[in-house]
């Protein structure tokens, strides 16, 4: 596992050299990722005695059609955003359409347009882990993004942290589908039988990688993410297709679908009954949320930041105490104290309610700790009326607080 991290550290860049300039790391695996794309397209065209000029007007397509909806979706949003699904529906709608219109069959060219762009999703996601979008959760296993990651974008509060490298694992996972995919085709198996075994294949991949994902700023509707509804959704229009008689049908498909839907329900039902509420304290929106609070900068008690807000509590000694409060009633407050035995980092821990349990307090107390790239000695103490309080002393000669975490005010704060 180690050998694999310092790798993975290694390997991560938001920019690479080539051509003697330094390019963008995500831009150079893009483009390399047209390369496969396209490779796919004409060998399997080729294989099926399909026109090679109505491909090459598909994959001229698919590319206008690329960049026209980023360049929608800057002037929609203020900001340039990718989101995979939306690129793979429109592609193949616009390609479906195209076909339509050039009266060609549509269901043998969308076998080798859907394989296209897996083998281009399968560059892409490892441009999305070579500059840290799309990234993992804290974990043990994976990769530690830099501060150039962040000036590049990354999330500034997970500099340092090891997180779950699962655009990798989306990587590898795609390019099996693909590879199964193609001998499909070249096995001679029905037409749409590749486009229905990617899509399911594919979305039941990328609904378990959701709970995986640990970026923030993304939709939710009921607890589950805008891609794990749009996994569903296209799965049923898939077994809907061979219901119908559109594609050919295959039992397991439709098993895989109603599994999808119940595992949804299952995980509802469990989210809503658990004692502590685990999911939310640790979705990527709060981890942000928490990872703001203990940044304890001092602004006016009117002001809020992200879905928080600060408030300011006048002490005897009229010192303030700056608390941090998520869009969950979690207050966190925290400082720093000298000692003989070096410094000791303080939080202090408590619900705006009232109700504090101590599972929740040793959940949120992991996540401060794995924030803080903690070296040393921890302790979760229980003080009076459900507030808990966290100790850290960091080895000495290894401080570990990033500089977001004080800001340089700790010796004001309690």
């Amino acid at each position: 596992m180690e050998v694999l991290n310092c790798y993975l550290d290694k390997l991560v860049r938001p920019e690479v050299r080539l051509l003697r300039r330094s390019r963008p790391a995500f831009q150079v695996c893009g483009y390399t990722g047209l390369a496969p794309a396209v490779l796919v397209a004409l060998t399997l065209a080729t294989r099926l005695g399909l026109s090679l000029v109505v491909i090459a007007a598909l994959i001229l397509a698919a590319v206008l059609t690329f960049f026209g909806l980023v360049m929608a979706t800057k002037i929609i949003t203020g900001e340039e955003r990718i989101i995979y699904y939306h690129h793979e529906i429109a592609v193949m709608v616009v390609a479906a359409f195209l076909l339509w219109l050039l009266r060609q069959p549509i269901l043998p060219y969308l076998d080798v347009m859907i394989l296209g762009v897996g083998a281009f999703l399968v560059c892409g996601r490892v441009g999305c882990l070579m500059v840290g979008c799309c990234h993992g959760r804290p974990h043990r296993l994976g990769v530690c993004y830099r501060e150039e990651h962040a000036d590049a974008g990354f999330t500034p509060y997970f500099v340092g942290v090891r997180l779950f490298p699962v655009q990798a694992v989306e990587s590898l996972w795609v390019f099996c589908i693909v590879t199964t995919g193609v001998t499909f085709v070249l096995n001679g198996r029905p037409q749409g039988a590749a486009l229905a075994w990617y899509v399911v294949t594919y979305d039941l991949g990328r609904f378990c990688f959701e709970f995986l994902r640990g970026d923030p700023g993304r939709s939710y509707l009921w607890g589950f993410s805008q891609p794990q509804w749009i996994s569903l959704l296209l799965m049923c229009g898939v077994v809907w297709a061979e219901m119908a008689g559109v594609l050919p049908l295959h039992l397991w498909h439709v098993a895989a679908t109603a599994c999808l839907a119940l595992a949804m329900v299952a995980v509802g039902l469990a989210r809503r009954y658990s004692r502590t509420d685990r999911h939310r304290l640790l979705h990527p929106s709060h981890v942000r949320e928490v990872a703001e609070a203990m940044s304890l900068v001092p602004i006016p008690a009117t002001e809020t930041k992200a879905a928080g807000q600060w408030t300011v509590l006048p002490r005897k000694n009229s010192i303030p105490v700056h608390i941090g409060c998520t869009s969950l009633g979690v207050q966190i407050s925290g400082g720093k104290v000298g000692g003989a035995g070096g410094d000791t980092y303080h939080y202090t821990l408590s619900c705006r309610d009232g109700g504090m349990t101590e599972e929740a307090a040793r959940i949120l107390a992991g996540l401060i700790l794995q924030l803080r790239r903690v070296t040393g000695a921890s302790e979760l103490v229980k003080g009076n009326r459900d507030v808990f309080h966290l100790l850290i002393q960091p080895v000495a000669g290894r401080e570990s607080v990033p500089g977001w975490a004080l800001n340089g005010r700790s010796s004001e704060v309690a």
